[in-house]
């Protein structure tokens, strides 16, 4: 006799769930079994629940009555948009999100056989697929003008109702994977950046260091023209002294090389000082040493001292993450862009960079060490509890949320 199951899984991983939150998926969830039993034609028998986890709400719901091989594909099909449904069976299916929160997934899994011990598909629903839908349903109306009938499930466009939302997605765990890479890019990315900051200040360190060099060649040389001081000839009314160009031009000539030096550094170092870096770091020069001039008529232009160049980093936090237990995560930025969501096995451990302020949403507080630029946060709370952990430019703060 041919069976019909539905794997249902909210937020894997996690430990506990909110009474509120669980009568209402489940509820939500029965109504639109029955509707999609109903616009298929199956009957109208019970729905039982099997195989609970010890998780926050996993568990397969059978159908207990007469159904044939061919009702349970007709079932299956409308989760792939191939299967007409009542707009009313489509709206219920939205309304299974009500109780979700932005960062929270439900998902439905599909068994291939009558026997499969594991769903062989899987199809995952967010608030945000939820409200796509829905307003989905508002347009295919208000082009055809119904205001009740059968929806296909999928529009012209080729747009699943009921499917995996997004075909770059099609199961939960690849889903939390997905952002996991993005993650690991990120990190990838602030890396590289760093070591291409760090290029440009030895590149810096070395151009002053050329500079230093050409300035005490430019010093001999004028030192080899420059002759020493000639004793003056006698005074007398016929004699004037007669005073050498030679010298002259030797200084004309080493001012002019020196200053196209320093025109070219100046140059030279006008790109790199755009180069910002995260981590501080401090470059000076070693200072200009030249050699002892002799007293000779020589005008030189004075040197002009190397900059030292300081960046510094204000407001970043480093954060330890380590599992003892099962424990769902979930970080955030102050934008509210997701930086991790993950449930943690005993044992991982993950370390993350943050800037000014982040959120930590965490699922088992008692099951999770947080460190705080390697200072431990202290006892988070009791086992199967949910906390918030608010970061603010080195401080936190521990709520328990509603």
């Amino acid at each position: 006799m041919a069976r019909l199951r539905i794997r249902i899984e909210l937020s894997r991983g996690g430990v506990g769930v909110p009474l509120g939150k669980l009568a209402s998926v489940v509820d939500e969830t029965q109504k639109f079994l029955h509707m999609l039993a109903q616009d298929i034609h199956i009957g109208s028998g019970e729905w039982l629940g099997f195989d609970f986890d010890h998780e926050s709400l996993n568990f397969t719901a059978e159908y207990v009555g007469p159904v044939d091989p061919d009702q349970v594909r007709a079932f299956y099909a409308a989760f792939d948009g191939t299967t007409s449904l009542r707009r009313a069976t489509i709206g219920q299916f939205t309304k299974i999100t009500d109780a979700l929160t932005e960062d929270e997934l439900i998902g439905f899994g599909l068994y291939d056989s009558d026997q499969g011990p594991e769903p062989s598909e899987w199809r995952c629903l967010s608030r945000r697929d939820a409200a796509r839908i829905a307003e989905e349903i508002k347009l295919l109306l208000k082009a055809s003008g119904e205001q009740e009938s059968h929806l296909p499930a999928v529009t012209d466009a080729g747009a699943r109702l009921f499917g995996r939302g997004r075909e770059e997605e099609p199961t939960l765990e690849e889903r939390l994977a997905r952002v996991e890479r993005r993650v690991e890019q990120h990190s990838t990315q602030i890396h590289d950046l760093r070591s291409q900051s760090s290029a440009a200040e030895d590149s810096f360190r070395n151009l002053l260091s050329a500079v230093e060099s050409f300035c005490d060649q430019a010093t001999q040389q004028i030192e080899r023209v420059t002759p020493a001081a000639l004793p003056a000839p006698p005074a007398t009314a016929d004699v004037h002294p007669v005073h050498s160009a030679t010298p002259r031009w030797g200084l004309i000539a080493a001012g002019v090389i020196l200053g196209g030096a320093i025109l070219f550094g100046a140059i030279w170092l006008w790109p790199v000082r755009s180069v910002q870096s995260d981590a501080p770091r401090v470059v000076t020069a070693a200072p200009v040493t030249a050699a002892p001039v002799p007293p000779a008529p020589v005008v030189t232009a004075p040197l002009p001292a190397p900059s030292a160049k300081t960046t510094t980093r204000s407001g970043n936090m480093r954060l330890e993450l380590e599992a003892t237990e099962m424990a769902w995560v979930s970080l955030t930025d102050a934008n509210g862009n997701s930086l991790l969501a993950k449930a943690l096995a005993p044992g991982d451990l993950r370390t993350i960079d943050i800037d000014h302020a982040a959120k930590l949403r965490i699922g088992n507080a008692g099951g999770l060490i947080v460190k705080l630029d390697g200072k431990p946060l202290g006892t988070l709370g009791p086992k199967g509890k949910i906390r918030e952990i608010d970061f603010q430019d080195g401080e936190f703060k521990i709520t328990s949320p509603n």
